[in-house]
C-alpha cells in the first residue's frame, strides 16, 4: 500500500511541474484503430477503462490532443507509445465539464494509451449496474470494444446486445467492432449483472501478465494519496509562511534595538 501511495503522490506532484514543450495542435487528427476496454470490478470496486490506439497522421507528431473521460475518475496513465513499444507517460490537465471531463495533453508519438478507474460501484447491492458513455474526441475509423464480465457474477447483460463472446483465461469477454465514428459522436453502453460478493476479480499482487498494464494505482489508493499530498503541501506552505513571518519580525526587532 505504501508503494501505491507513493505512486499516487508522484502522479499528483507531476501535475505541478511545468508543461512540456509546445506541440502541434491536433484538432483535425483522426484515429485509425482504437481499443476500448471496460472491465468492471477487475482490480478494485470500480470500473477499469483503457483507451489504446493510434492516430493516422504519424508525421503530425508531436501534437496536442484531448480525450473525453467520465466525471470524477482517477487517471492511472496518460501515455504515448514509441515505435518500439516504450511507454512515455505525459503531463496532462483535466478540464471539468457538466456532463464529462476533458483530459488535455501533448503526445510525442502517434500511439496513445490511457487508463483510469471510475468511482466504486454500489457493491452493497447484489444488483450492479452502470452506464459508460464514450464521446469521440477525434474521428475513429475502427473501434474495438472489449467488455469483461467480472468473476463470480451472473445474469450479465449489455445494451446494445450482440457482441461476440470469447472465453479468455477464465473470463468472458464481449467483443464489439464499430466503424467510421465521427468526431463528437457518443456511444452509450449500459451494463448490469448480479454479484453477491464485494471482492474484485483479481488481486493486483497476483495479477497475471495478461492484465492491462496499469502504471498508476487504483481509485481508492490514488484518492488517499492525493489527499495526503495536499495535506503535506498545505503543511509545508504554512511552515514556510510562519518561517518567513518569524524572519521579518526578527529583523524588525533587530533594527529597533539598534
Amino acid at each position: 500500500m505504501k508503494k501505491r501511495l507513493i505512486a499516487g503522490g508522484l502522479l499528483v506532484f507531476s501535475l505541478m511541474l511545468p508543461a512540456p514543450p509546445p506541440a502541434v495542435a491536433g484538432e483535425d487528427l483522426s484515429i485509425g484503430r482504437m481499443r476500448l476496454m471496460i472491465w468492471p470490478e477487475h482490480d478494485d470496486s470500480g470500473v477499469l477503462v483503457v483507451y489504446d490506439g493510434r492516430f493516422v497522421e504519424d508525421a503530425e507528431f508531436p501534437a496536442k490532443t484531448s480525450f473525453f473521460i467520465p466525471k470524477d475518475v482517477v487517471i492511472n496513465d496518460m501515455c504515448s507509445l514509441s515505435p518500439t513499444g516504450q511507454h512515455f507517460c505525459q503531463l496532462y490537465a483535466v478540464e471539468k465539464g457538466q456532463v464529462e471531463d476533458t483530459a488535455h495533453l501533448s503526445l510525442p508519438f502517434a500511439n496513445f494509451y490511457l487508463s483510469f478507474h471510475t468511482p466504486a460501484l454500489d457493491v452493497d447491492s447484489a444488483k450492479r449496474q452502470f452506464d459508460f458513455r464514450l464521446k469521440a474526441n477525434h474521428a475513429i475509423r475502427n473501434l474495438e470494444i472489449d467488455i469483461q464480465q467480472p468473476l463470480r457474477s451472473s445474469e450479465f447483460n449489455i445494451s446494445p446486445a450482440g457482441g461476440e463472446v470469447i472465453e479468455k483465461k477464465g473470463f468472458n469477454h464481449f467483443k464489439y467492432v464499430l466503424n467510421d465514428i465521427a468526431r463528437g459522436d457518443e456511444k452509450l453502453i449500459r451494463i448490469n449483472y448480479i454479484k453477491k460478493d464485494r471482492e474484485p476479480s483479481v488481486d493486483l499482487k497476483f495479477a497475471s501478465m495478461s492484465s492491462p498494464r496499469v502504471w498508476g494505482s487504483p481509485y481508492e489508493a490514488q484518492r488517499k494519496a492525493k489527499t495526503l499530498v495536499y495535506v503535506i503541501f498545505a503543511g509545508g506552505l504554512a511552515a514556510a509562511v510562519s518561517g518567513l513571518a518569524w524572519i521579518v519580525v526578527a529583523r524588525r526587532r533587530k533594527k529597533s534595538s539598534s
